[in-house]
């Protein structure tokens, strides 16, 4: 009984260290709920300050973009009340032991204000600790899904992304 009460508090215990993050994790976790913070209200400067100076990104589309462009492609979508606002749900972060950099993997969720969910996928983000703190250096964002027709036909016609995305 003893040996089983001993296995029990040392799973236990495993089990919560895994759970636990590093300061570094928490601080990445912050920002991203910030991000999306910002994104959900519509504000650009909110949303623009965790991006790195040299900031790149590859949307959803295959598109890259600079961090300018990719802030205006933001700003443009935020005076349009109907507009998807995106939401980045982190599932892992690493931190680097090597060097100041992060990783971040998560999926990724796409709606109108107020609407379901329509387009979802997956992402990778790289941290970069900077003298400002952490800063994202770039993001690679997949489409894998898109539940409405006419949403989905006109994500094709805008971006010219290839048939392959259909409505579920």
């Amino acid at each position: 009984m003893k040996l089983l009460a001993v296995a029990l508090f040392l799973g236990v215990v495993s089990a919560s260290s895994l759970a636990q993050h590093s300061p570094d994790q928490d601080v990445i976790h912050g920002i991203r709920n910030a991000s999306n913070a910002a994104i959900a209200v519509g504000d650009v400067t909110g949303f623009a300050v965790s991006l790195d100076q040299d900031f790149v990104v590859v949307t959803g589309n295959g598109s890259l973009l600079s961090r300018e462009a990719y802030i205006a492609a933001f700003a443009k979508d935020f005076e349009d009340p109907h507009s998807v606002r995106f939401e980045r749900i982190p599932d892992s972060i690493e931190v680097s032991r090597s060097v100041p950099l992060a990783a971040e993997h998560g999926h990724w969720l796409g709606r109108p204000l107020g609407r379901t969910v329509i387009y979802s996928g997956t992402y990778l983000a790289m941290w970069r600790k900077t003298a400002s703190g952490w800063k994202l250096r770039s993001e690679l964002f997949v489409s894998l899904e898109c539940k409405d027709a006419a949403a989905c036909d006109s994500y094709r016609r805008r971006y010219g992304a290839t048939p392959a995305i259909r409505a579920h």
